[in-house]
């Protein structure tokens, strides 16, 4: 049977947002916001499961779970906290988080036995984050750059190895208190690398209902999110495109069910 390989680290790009709401999650204690998703795979699909621990505002626990057939992986994170620094824990690697006055990461240090990793975050007056810099072993790796127009994304840059890559954006006018992540951003590196609960800065106004690559027509990704009564995300769905119908080595859709304990 084929191993199915769990993801070591993931990004949660959402946190509680700046408004007038915000006081209601930092009375809640600790709680939970789970995603459930059956992934497609090259043979039979994978049931995902990804539950968030919240300590008020701040997520304390990561843990994904992967069902492939009878046989289940899984993988847990864990966050501690202490004056300006986070540190992020699994069984294989330690992240540690540097806070600047504003509480937003300024600093990432991500070291292994082979190389040591830094990245550099920079934000906007505002407080969004609009620059990354990697650095692994003393020599840049990657940048990011982040756009933003009247608070919501609007375009990403990135460059790495000497190749550009550009993705433009497009903010609906929903958005809750809980801020879900734009599912497309777990494409970008290395954006991949890390995992995060409003540590990099002010999370987008609005979410983001359509991106595509800079100058092409080819592709496209469609963004779309469901809500329950009391106006709590309930789901997110995402399916990208192509102009000749699906690529057959890439088919993307994804449909995450969301829940809160």
């Amino acid at each position: 049977m084929k191993k199915i390989a769990i993801l070591l680290l993931a990004i949660l790009t959402f946190s509680c947002s700046d408004d007038d709401e915000k006081g209601t999650v930092e009375d809640k204690g600790q709680w939970a916001m789970i995603f459930n998703e059956t992934v497609k795979s090259d043979s039979n699909p994978v049931d995902r499961t990804e539950k968030f621990m919240f300590d008020g505002e701040r997520l304390i626990q990561h843990i994904i779970k992967q069902r492939y057939f009878e046989e289940e992986i899984s993988n847990e994170v864990n966050l501690s906290y202490s004056d300006n620094q986070v540190t992020v824990t699994t069984d294989y690697l330690t992240l540690v988080y540097t806070l600047n006055s504003e509480g937003y990461a300024s600093q990432c240090v991500y070291s292994l036995s082979s190389q040591n990793r830094i990245y550099q975050f920079s934000y906007s007056a505002e407080g969004y984050l609009t620059g990354i810099v990697e650095n692994i072993d003393d020599t840049e790796y990657s940048s990011t750059s982040l756009t933003y127009e009247n608070g919501d994304i609007t375009s990403i840059s990135s460059k790495m190895n000497g190749l550009e890559n550009k993705f433009i954006y497009e903010p609906g006018e929903e958005s809750s208190t809980y801020h879900l992540p734009c599912l497309g951003l777990l494409e970008i590196h290395p954006l991949t690398f890390h995992l995060y609960a409003g540590l990099l800065g002010k999370d987008p106004r609005h979410f983001t209902i359509r991106s595509c690559p800079a100058g092409s027509n080819d592709e496209k990704t469609v963004y779309s999110y469901g809500f329950d009564k009391k106006g709590n995300p309930s789901r997110m769905i995402c399916q990208t495109t192509y102009a000749g119908g699906q690529a057959s080595y890439y088919p993307y859709t994804r449909n995450i069910s969301v829940s809160f304990e």
